[in-house]
């Protein structure tokens, strides 16, 4: 009896510490706070924070590299690979100092104007590259026809730089007045660009008759990191400034910036395009390079809504007399449909629905539908305006082709002609090392005449 007892007021006990407790994680939970009021985190700001981080990484690298790079040139023994040194010290430069510039402008827009998250749909990024370069030549007559006169030869390179992305391309050394062209073979391939994109083209030579002259900092970076002092902070400013330092007094060859170039979005195509080249002042230069004032490119584009599958799923399409059942799948600005999910990739589409910058999305509220989750599609092709009554299986089916299509909207008007037709993109070149090579004459030095000596004096 006693035992009876004792055991239901222990089971008593543990029922109302359990009550309490549960009655304190109620009341601690309606008191809990977001880790980023906790920590006094916000979590835009943390993103901020690891994007700038990545910048200064990346200029740190760049740093590391310029040390390691004027140690290599003062190591060169021929002019070859002092040339080769040199590009890869310019390069890293011109980097550096696009991100110093992005950090500086990240800096500027925290501190001028507070941050608005805009809910306008953005444009998706796309994959650009630059391939097919030629750079016409224009010797006088004296040089190359009559093969006299100028005898001075170049070596030449290009930069090409689409915000903080900058490649360069390969050096074509022994450029002369045998040479009608110039056109390196290499395929720069820049990712995760937005359609407002500046291409921008850089054109450096150096007269490989002149002496080895001393690779000193650009001005303009040595202005920048004035004022970059604050932006970057005292440890990073310090280690830019004493690898700028150091490498002044390393040995390597000065290039001369002879040509620029801008591209955008309108020069993108399937195609090799012509485009203006705007020729430096040179005058008081070494170097005088006859350009043509243009030079041609493919500028290829493949944005993401091109190349990925943007939604998929089954839509129901009014008819004249009845709704009709369709698997749908919406990629390359286009609404292709079929009978059967498995016809899907297999056999030819039984429709395709063009989506282009004139296509629109009207809602159709409950008074007007014949179907629910109904909506009207409207899409212009070859000016002539054409609706489709389209049904979703459910409100959230409905809700998440729309949000999909509106988005096509803005990708196809933002990329233009990029998501009219689909352009091919080639793989990037890999960088080979550069060897020393003999030089190339001119064309008729190449071709023999032993033979046809041979045959004249034989009849």
């Amino acid at each position: 009896m006693m035992a009876t007892l004792r055991k239901r007021q222990i089971q008593s006990s543990k029922r109302k510490l359990s009550m309490s407790q549960h009655e304190s994680l109620r009341r601690r939970g309606k008191q809990r706070k977001p880790l980023d009021e906790i920590f006094g985190l916000d979590l835009k700001d943390f993103r901020k924070t690891a994007e700038d981080y990545d910048i200064q990484q990346k200029i740190d690298f760049e740093i590391k590299m310029r040390d390691g790079i004027t140690k290599i040139i003062a190591a060169c023994s021929n002019d070859v690979q002092s040339l080769e040194a040199s590009r890869g010290l310019l390069t890293s430069n011109a980097r550096m100092m696009a991100y110093m510039a992005e950090l500086q402008r990240r800096r500027t827009l925290e501190r001028g104007q507070p941050n608005r998250d805009s809910d306008d749909a953005k444009p998706c990024k796309a994959t650009l590259a630059i391939s097919d370069i030629r750079i016409p030549l224009m010797w006088k007559e004296e040089d190359h026809i009559k093969n006299k006169g100028d005898h001075r030869r170049y070596s030449v390179f290009c930069l090409w730089k689409i915000g903080t992305e900058i490649y360069d391309t390969e050096m074509i050394r022994n450029v002369d007045r045998t040479l009608t062209d110039m056109c390196p073979e290499d395929v720069l391939v820049f990712n995760d660009i937005s359609p407002d994109f500046e291409c921008v083209l850089e054109v450096y030579c150096y007269n490989m008759h002149n002496d080895l002259t001393i690779a000193s900092t650009p001005k303009r970076i040595r202005k920048k990191l004035n004022t970059l002092s604050s932006t970057m902070g005292r440890s990073m400013g310090k280690k830019v400034q004493s690898s700028m330092e150091n490498g002044e007094s390393s040995l390597g060859v000065k290039f001369t910036l002879i040509a620029t170039a801008k591209l955008n979005i309108e020069d993108i195509g399937s195609g090799i395009k012509t485009h203006n080249l705007v020729l430096e002042n040179t005058e008081n230069s070494p170097v005088h390079l006859p350009l043509f004032g243009h030079f041609c490119c493919r500028l290829g584009a493949q944005p993401d809504c091109m190349v990925q599958d943007v939604i998929s799923g089954y839509l129901s399409f009014q008819g004249a007399t009845d709704w009709t059942r369709k698997w749908c799948v919406l990629n390359q600005s286009k609404l292709q449909c079929w009978t059967n999910q498995s016809d899907s990739g297999i056999k030819k589409p039984d429709c395709i629905i063009a989506i282009t910058k004139g296509s629109n999305i009207a809602h159709r509220n409950g008074s007007t539908m014949q179907k629910p989750n109904s909506f009207l599609l409207t899409c212009l092709e070859e000016d002539k305006k054409t609706q489709y009554t389209i049904s979703a299986d459910s409100k959230s089916e409905k809700e998440r082709w729309i949000s999909a299509l509106e988005q096509q909207f803005v990708d196809t008007g933002a990329w233009q002609q990029a998501c009219t037709e689909f352009i091919d993109i080639k793989s990037p070149t890999p960088k080979r090392p550069q060897f020393p090579t003999t030089r190339k004459g001119s064309l008729y030095d190449a071709t023999s005449l032993k033979d046809s000596d041979s045959d004249f004096e034989d009849t």
